[in-house]
């Protein structure tokens, strides 16, 4: 039998000599293995490292290797037209990129490429492919622009919401922060049903808790962001039971930010330490070397702290097709861990994998490398594939428990937090 094991190993290891293999190649630093001067090499270049460094080879169903027999060739002719003076334009480039990159399924990745020989027809610098859009502009309940959605979600909230409903909103406000290294707002109400009861609400175009609170009770124009968070923890932590209907987290359009958020919003409502997720990064050149899963826990907070389990509290979360990373893993954790949740809105993003900056990439083997201003690429993409629940949502996103979609509603938002209040009042 040793014996046996020791032929086929032999075997394995001539088949695999007759493969192009995917050699390692580094990250950061030695930028003289950059200096490419041909479309193919760029190519080679981005498709090795790729290789080697995607964290998601166990759930993407690209062959990788058939990318590289497909489209080298195709790069290859590239060379040969700029060889014989005729101009490769961006659009040349963006189609084989397109193709050979564009069905990935990290839905965080962003392809940037310079043209390293660039043609007077190019009217910008760079190209960009970007799977993930790719993949959820296919989707039927796709809206055009997160920007409009914002602004609308915006102006819905500060103008609309209190004319809209059989409610009143008892409190109300509106802060907009661009001191936390990106802009982000925040609108917290306090809704009275009409038999009464209360909801407190709060919505937040990006996962920036835990910095805006860094500035709670200072002078910091953040802190104004700080106390409308304040105000609904608090709402949720000092409302009697009995005048206590629910809770909403609206998440839509909330583009990711800050895991340490999760202290606030599920931590608030725990008692005892809690894992919420696990993570795991590429730990060597093979596809397939992946790091052990690391557990990622959750601890009481005692600030805000309410036992909303015990006390049979609805905490509805509200999602939609722009609720990206962490602002689709906040639900997804919610849903995870706590038992009175409810998920309600439209299919996330599926952008899930954690990232480190380029800086940090000599730690393991995986995550955004390059510089599109002096090497001419740049890819971003997860340093880490994280698991909730036992489940992967890479590139899927999170279903929620009910349905409602927007795009079905001439692109208004009442349907979905009228789901929302609806599912309060009768629970």
């Amino acid at each position: 039998m040793k014996r046996n094991i020791i032929i086929l190993a032999v075997i394995a290891l001539i088949f695999s000599g007759c493969r192009k293999q995917a050699d390692y190649h580094p990250y950061i630093g030695e930028t003289g293995a950059l200096a490419y001067d041909s479309y193919s090499t760029q190519f080679e270049y981005l498709w090795k490292c790729i290789s080697t460094g995607y964290v998601f080879w166990d759930v993407d169903k690209t062959n990788w290797d058939d990318v590289y027999d497909e489209y080298m060739p195709r790069f290859q002719a590239l060379d040969d037209k700029h060889t014989a003076e005729q101009d490769v334009t961006l659009d040349d480039l963006k189609e084989l990129y397109l193709g050979a990159m564009g069905g990935m399924q990290d839905h965080h990745m962003n392809v940037v490429i310079r043209n390293i020989h660039p043609s007077p027809n190019d009217i910008a610098s760079y190209l960009m492919v970007r799977p993930g859009m790719m993949e959820v502009e296919k989707r039927d309940y796709y809206i055009e622009s997160l920007y409009d959605a914002q602004m609308n979600m915006k102006e819905f909230l500060c103008y609309d919401m209190d004319n809209h409903y059989d409610l009143t909103v008892h409190e109300s406000a509106t802060a907009f922060v661009q001191e936390v290294g990106d802009s982000v707002t925040y609108h917290y109400c306090l809704l009275n049903l009409p038999d009464g009861r209360k909801i407190p609400y709060l919505w937040q175009s990006m996962a920036a808790i835990t910095p805006v609170m860094r500035t709670f009770g200072s002078s910091d124009p953040a802190s104004a962001a700080a106390d409308l968070v304040d105000h609904w923890l608090t709402a949720i932590k000092n409302t009697p039971r009995e005048q206590l209907a629910g809770i909403i987290l609206d998440n839509r359009t909330n583009t990711g930010g800050y895991q340490d958020d999760l202290d606030y919003l599920i931590g608030s409502f725990l008692n005892e330490k809690t894992e919420i997720l696990k993570t795991r990064y590429k730990e060597g050149p093979g596809r397939l070397e992946h790091s052990a899963w690391s557990p990622y826990y959750i601890y009481p907070q005692s600030k805000y702290h309410r036992d909303i389990t015990a006390e049979n509290i609805p905490y509805v979360v509200i999602c939609d097709i722009y609720s990206i990373s962490m602002g689709e893993i906040e639900p997804m954790t919610i849903k995870a861990v706590l038992p009175t949740s409810h998920t309600i809105g439209e299919r996330t993003f599926g952008a899930t994998g954690p990232l480190q900056p380029t800086t940090s990439i000599d730690l393991n083997y995986g995550g955004p490398f390059g510089d599109y201003n002096t090497m001419k690429h740049y890819i971003y993409t997860s340093s880490f594939e994280s698991s909730i629940g036992g489940k992967i949502y890479e590139g899927i996103g999170l279903t929620p428990d009910r349905i409602v979609l927007r795009k079905d509603h001439d692109g208004s938002y009442e349907p979905q937090l009228d789901a929302a209040i609806e599912y309060i009042s009768n629970h």
